[in-house]
C-alpha cells in the first residue's frame, strides 16, 4: 500500500505544455462554465472528441456494444486473443460523457495488455441521477462475469468514472458476487461534498475543472440523496474486502485530494492500494495518449496494473 510519485522527469515536455494551453481553451470552458446549458455542453464536447479522434487508434477494433442490456463499444486488439476483460466507466462528471472520447487511452490498454475493453455509455444525470448509473455498471458487471471467472475481469474509469468504479466495487460487495482482480482509477472524483482544500488550493492550477460546475453536476447526480451516501460519495463508505487499487492524478487539478482522500481510506481498510500523482499535469491528460508523452507514459502504467492483474 504506497503512494508514489511519477518517474517522468520536470519539467513537462513542450507537447504536454502546449497541449495544456489548448485544453484549457478548448475543454476548459466546457467543465468551469457554470452558465453553458447542458445540451450545449453536450454538443461541444461531442465535437471535441471528433477532433480528437482523428486519426483512429490503430492496432484495434471497435464494435458497438450491448452488455447487461447496457449500450457502449468495445475496444478490440487486433493482435493477440485474451478472455480477459477490462470495463471502463467514462468520466463527464455524470452529466456528460460518451465512450469515443477514450478511444485512444482504451486503444493503448487493450494493445499493451491484450485485453478486450468494454466503454459502457451509461446513463447520464440529470434525466437519471443515482443510483442509475450503478444499476448499469452493475448490469453489464455481472454480463461480462457470465462469461468469464472474475480473474479474468478489471475495472477502470476517470473521473465521475473513477468515483462510479468505487460505487460499483461496493455494489459488488453488498451483492456478494466475486471482485474483480483490480480496478484502476485515474483522478477519481469520490467525494460529492466539494470540500476538499484543493479545490481552493488548485483553482488557478487547475485547467478543466471548477468547483461551481463540479456543485452544480454533484446536484444533478445526486438527486435525492443526500451528498454523504456511499452510492454518492464512495470515499466514506467502509472499503474493506475489495481488490487493488491503483490510483492516478495530478497534483494540479481540484480533485487532487479526492485521490489522496481515497488511498488513505483504503490504506485504513487494508486495501492493496497505489497512488502515482504527476506534477503539473491536468486533468485527464491520459486521453491524449499517443499525443503527449506524458500521457502516453501514464497509459502504459495503467496497461501495466491490467496485465498483472489478468496474470
Amino acid at each position: 500500500m504506497t503512494a508514489q510519485t511519477s518517474p517522468w522527469p520536470r519539467p513537462m515536455s513542450l507537447r504536454a505544455a502546449l497541449f495544456r494551453k489548448v485544453v484549457r481553451l478548448s475543454l476548459g470552458p466546457i467543465f468551469s462554465s457554470p452558465d453553458m446549458p447542458l445540451p450545449v455542453r453536450r454538443e461541444k464536447l461531442g465535437q471535441l472528441t471528433r477532433l480528437m479522434g482523428l486519426p483512429p487508434p490503430g492496432g484495434v477494433r471497435i464494435e458497438p456494444a450491448r452488455v447487461g442490456g447496457v449500450p457502449g463499444e468495445w475496444v478490440i486488439p487486433k493482435a493477440g486473443d485474451s478472455e480477459g476483460a477490462l470495463l471502463y466507466l467514462h468520466g463527464g462528471a455524470y452529466v456528460v460523457g460518451q465512450p469515443p472520447t477514450y478511444r485512444a487511452l482504451n486503444a493503448q490498454i487493450a494493445r499493451e495488455a491484450r485485453v478486450k475493453v468494454c466503454v459502457l455509455d451509461y446513463r447520464l444525470a440529470p434525466e437519471h441521477p443515482c443510483p442509475a448509473a450503478i444499476d448499469d455498471a452493475l448490469a453489464a458487471y455481472r454480463a461480462l462475469l457470465d462469461e468469464r471467472p472474475p480473474s479474468r475481469l478489471v475495472l477502470g474509469g476517470d473521473s465521475a468514472g473513477g468515483g462510479l468504479v468505487m460505487a460499483l466495487l461496493l455494489a459488488i460487495r453488498d451483492a456478494k458476487l466475486p471482485m474483480p482482480s483490480g480496478a484502476f482509477l485515474i483522478s477519481p472524483w469520490v467525494d460529492l461534498h466539494c470540500e476538499a482544500d484543493s479545490y481552493i488550493r488548485e483553482a488557478d492550477r487547475d485547467v478543466v475543472l471548477s468547483l461551481p460546475v463540479m456543485r452544480q453536476a454533484a446536484g444533478h447526480y445526486a438527486g435525492d440523496l443526500p451528498h454523504h451516501d456511499p452510492r454518492v460519495s464512495p470515499v466514506r463508505a467502509d472499503l474493506s474486502g475489495l481488490p487493488p487499487l491503483f490510483i492516478q492524478s495530478t497534483d494540479a487539478e481540484v480533485l487532487a485530494d479526492d485521490s489522496a482522500a481515497l488511498l488513505a481510506r483504503a490504506q485504513a481498510a487494508e486495501v492493496d492500494a497505489t497512488l502515482e500523482s504527476w506534477p503539473g499535469l491536468w486533468h485527464d491528460w491520459q486521453v491524449f495518449a499517443g499525443k503527449v508523452p506524458e500521457a502516453t507514459q501514464a497509459v502504459r502504467h495503467l496497461a501495466q496494473f491490467v496485465a498483472a492483474c489478468l496474470k
